[in-house]
């Protein structure tokens, strides 16, 4: 029983700080999806559909960035506004508890646009057989996002830092990759060090399984090694690297 304690625990942050906010601001979950899909919009609207698949594949690998950097931000806020991390640190929660129960959070927001994009990844040429691949590098690139954001937001003292620098990795991650146009287009210099993103190897999973070309030097086993590697090394960061207990 007591090993199912932290699940419950996680549970139970994630409802009061997830389910029941949304059931005061239903709202919420439609200002959530306005970035991916507005971006999807407007690359549809220019490329006259032409580049379609690639902007579903970034919008989803965007929106999972965006829900699990958003993490640091509420943590942040948290901490440092509402001082309820305070009662966390006191009591038997450990900081992963709190950190996944948070995260779960922060999907129930972002959980109807990641729905809907995965769908059109589907209804892009991904057949169903890979429904289980796609679903595991959802959770794959957004536990990484989030265990970053967390790791993040406790070395940040003020919310305006938090913000700023969680701003500063979004675009890192979602917007200089090559996530919405093949990594091809980018000289071999620069697409190794795209390699070394793992938002890159998560758009390229998708474009796979949508049927797009990938280069020759890439694989689903590269893709999956490179984001299981960020998972391990952001959640050994949260665990052993985070400031959890002021001093």
């Amino acid at each position: 029983m007591s090993s199912l304690l932290p699940v419950r625990q996680a549970f139970l942050i994630a409802y009061s700080t997830g389910i029941l906010w949304l059931q005061r601001n239903p709202m919420s979950l439609v200002f959530t999806a306005i970035s991916p899909f507005s971006l999807l919009f407007v690359l549809f609207v220019v490329s006259n559909g032409q580049y379609v698949h690639y902007a579903v594949a970034g919008s989803l690998v965007m929106a999972l960035v965006g829900y699990g950097l958003a993490l640091g931000q509420d943590i942040s806020f948290y901490k440092t506004e509402y001082k309820i991390q305070d009662v966390f640190v006191a009591s038997p929660v450990s900081p992963l508890t709190y950190m996944m129960g948070l995260a779960l959070s922060e999907l129930l927001f972002g959980l109807p646009a990641l729905t809907v994009l995965a769908a059109l990844v589907l209804y892009f040429g991904a057949p169903f057989a890979a429904i289980p691949l796609l679903i595991a590098t959802v959770v794959l690139l957004w536990s990484s996002m989030s265990a970053m954001g967390f790791f993040l937001s406790s070395h940040m003292l003020h919310m305006r830092n938090a913000t700023q620098v969680i701003s500063f990795v979004n675009v890192v991650l979602a917007v200089l990759p090559p996530i919405f146009y093949p990594v091809t287009n980018l000289p071999d210099s620069l697409r190794y060090l795209a390699y070394a993103v793992p938002t890159t190897h998560a758009s390229m999973m998708f474009q796979e399984m949508m049927g797009l070309p990938t280069p020759a030097d890439w694989s689903l086993a590269l893709g999956f090694a490179v984001q299981i590697a960020y998972l391990v090394g952001f959640v050994t960061l949260a665990k052993t690297k985070a400031i959890w207990r002021e001093t």
